[in-house]
């Protein structure tokens, strides 16, 4: 197949899962949560390969548990019913699916109050799936720029720990180090371009213009191993995460990105 009908069939594969767990979250969690909405690159356009990649990307839900309670009973019964219903959205999909590319992989994520930034400042930035999502007051721009140095800041630290995470890996492991890095070489360029443009814009990009706006802005030193990232993520997805030499290779993209991006805001963060 080419990329553009992997990412049709793909595509497929997200609105059949979306509407499971809109399933799901009405029957077996509609009397734990107040609101439950989607946000992410699950619901933004797809213009290219890299805007969405196979198990790589998520569906991302987001819940607010009524009264702050634990969204399953802390008890082996709440245990089981969790388990439960990841059999449930897997059996469903597939009749909705049967040929389907790949099961989309949720991420869940119970908004605290403390995390309130989570939530959308217009409703068209998210995708309802059960209740009424509160909006939160206007941010200033400067907030979000702080809390993206904040999270920048942090990828010294990691970029330190990394060659010791890596010299134990071979073979599935190294999928394990590619969990462990996605979810942070996905925002990190965004959050380096919030520093030098308008922060809000910015994060209702597709990665697709992240790209294009990375390449306006001169940095080409993140844009390039951004781009090769996602591409490889496409065929070590085609070889079942068991190619070793892709994997190595995919692990070394995501490291050059952070590295880059780190080093393109080192100022900004010493400063601080």
């Amino acid at each position: 197949m080419s990329y553009g009908e992997l990412l049709s069939e793909a595509r497929k594969d997200v609105d059949a899962a979306i509407e499971v767990w809109r399933q799901l979250i009405h029957e077996r969690l509609g009397d734990r949560i107040d609101y439950a909405f989607l946000k992410g690159s699950g619901i933004k356009t797809w213009e290219s390969p890299v805007d969405y990649v196979p198990m790589i990307s998520d569906i991302d839900i987001h819940m607010s548990t009524k009264d702050r309670m634990p969204l399953f009973p802390e008890t082996r019964g709440g245990f089981l019913y969790s388990l439960e219903t990841t059999r449930l959205y897997e059996e469903r999909f597939m009749e909705m699916r049967p040929d389907h590319l790949h099961i989309p992989r949720p991420q869940v994520v119970v908004i605290e109050e403390a995390r309130g930034e989570w939530l959308p400042e217009r409703p068209e930035e998210v995708k309802l799936l059960f209740g009424e999502v509160p909006l939160k007051l206007e941010e200033p721009v400067e907030h979000f720029r702080a809390r993206d140095l904040d999270e920048l800041a942090g990828l010294g630290p990691l970029l330190t720990r990394l060659p010791e995470r890596v010299i134990d890996r071979i073979d599935l492991e190294y999928y394990r180090v590619l969990r462990m890095l996605c979810w942070v070489v996905s925002p990190t360029p965004v959050r380096v371009l919030s520093q030098f443009t308008d922060p809000k814009h910015v994060w209702t990009l597709n990665r697709t213009n992240v790209l294009r706006l990375l390449e306006r802005n001169g940095f080409q030193g993140i844009a390039e191993p951004y781009r090769e990232y996602y591409l490889t993520e496409w065929k070590a997805f085609t070889e079942g995460f068991r190619g070793n030499e892709t994997m190595r290779q995919l692990i070394t993209h995501a490291y050059n990105v952070l590295y880059a991006s780190y080093d393109a805001v080192r100022e900004k963060v010493e400063q601080r």
